[in-house]
């Protein structure tokens, strides 16, 4: 009948509308910015001009490093560094949460010394954390311990008191399966200086001896003339009070140009500082979590990102580090340099973005 023959109509018209709809969904998810994806580039002046375009339309404040196929595409900055000063190659920018990938190495470096093993029981160094002998030094590398911060200091603590105060300061759900939270690495950073008997910084520059050298501001030093003053969306500089950075150490104290660290990953990644059977071990991931070793896995790449003070640090490279996007951000642009760093990958890449995780 002709209402059977209407309604067949209106059913598909409506399953139609529907596959579109989840087809925008999956293309905006896994393809992320569309520009990125929306031209054909052979030559290398259009892929520079396109970087430089998604970075000067999103209003990047910072410094962008990108390789491809091991060498420098663009290497520039963008935005100030201070109220009279423009952000170049050489400025200073907080890590943020990707210094935990330099605590876990120190980590590993123990591991290959004999002095720990990724079976470590907390137990062993914080007995009085719940479950502490139920959590290993996997578990924490991994964030998959179930520990989470009751609280943070608000005054300057020394190192051991910082871990310290975590110790005690802490919640523990053995059911919670992969959850972010920096505590793992205050404790890992208590472990570290506990077993070196040094502090974090000497510890750092002991156990991760590059061959070709990496600067690392260990501790901001905001009168120096590298270093970025950091920015709120609206302009206003951050205070930026001393005890944050000190209180950040293992998980974001260091301040590097970019180019730094893009050699500190490049040098990890091609058994530079561990041999590459360490690195495999460091980087294996487990059930529920594609964080180990202080970055995310992806089959094709690995990503880091962090964020603090209004700084935002972004890296993604691939196996070998032959192809880099690096931002350290001072300054929150129109998104984040999250997003802009997916894309810039893809377009440098001519792959669409592969990652559909939020992290």
């Amino acid at each position: 009948t002709r209402r059977s023959s209407d309604l067949k109509i209106w059913f598909w018209v409506i399953v139609t509308l529907q596959v579109i709809f989840v087809l925008k969904m999956v293309h905006d998810t896994y393809f992320n910015d569309r520009w990125a994806t929306r031209y054909n580039v052979r030559s290398r002046e259009t892929v520079v001009k396109n970087i430089n375009y998604a970075l000067e339309s999103n209003d990047f404040s910072g410094t962008a490093l990108v390789i491809r196929n091991h060498k420098v595409l663009l290497h520039k900055g963008y935005g100030q560094q201070n109220a009279s000063r423009k952000n170049g190659v050489d400025t200073l920018y907080n890590i943020a949460s990707i210094e935990k990938s330099m605590t876990s190495v120190m980590v590993a470096k123990l591991i290959q010394e004999g002095k720990l093993d990724y079976a470590t029981k907390l137990a062993e160094f914080y007995p009085s954390i719940p479950n502490a002998k139920n959590i290993t030094i996997r578990n924490m590398l991994t964030m998959t311990s179930g520990l989470e911060a009751a609280s943070d200091p608000e005054k300057t603590l020394s190192e051991k008191a910082l871990a310290n105060y975590y110790a005690k300061h802490v919640v523990v759900d053995p059911r919670k399966g992969w959850g972010y939270d920096a505590i793992n690495f205050h404790l890992l950073a208590g472990i570290i200086t506990q077993l070196t008997h040094q502090s974090y910084s000497t510890s750092f520059n002991t156990l991760v001896n590059l061959k070709n050298q990496v600067n690392v501001m260990v501790m901001p030093d905001f009168s120096n003339p590298q270093v970025a003053v950091s920015y709120h969306k609206n302009g206003q500089p951050f205070a930026n009070p001393r005890y944050v950075y000190r209180n950040e150490i293992g998980t974001g104290s260091f301040f590097m140009t970019a180019g730094d660290l893009y050699r500190y990953f490049s040098a990890l990644v091609n058994g530079e500082i561990l041999p590459m059977k360490t690195v495999k071990e460091l980087f294996k991931t487990v059930p529920h979590s594609v964080y180990a070793g202080g970055v995310y896995h992806n089959k094709l790449y690995y990503r880091g990102h962090g964020i603090l003070q209004g700084y935002e640090p972004s890296i993604i490279f691939n196996k070998k580090a032959g192809n880099a996007v690096v931002l350290l951000g001072n300054r929150r642009g129109k998104t984040t340099t999250m997003k802009l760093t997916n894309s810039i990958y893809s377009l440098v890449n001519q792959t669409p973005y592969l990652g559909g995780n939020t992290y």
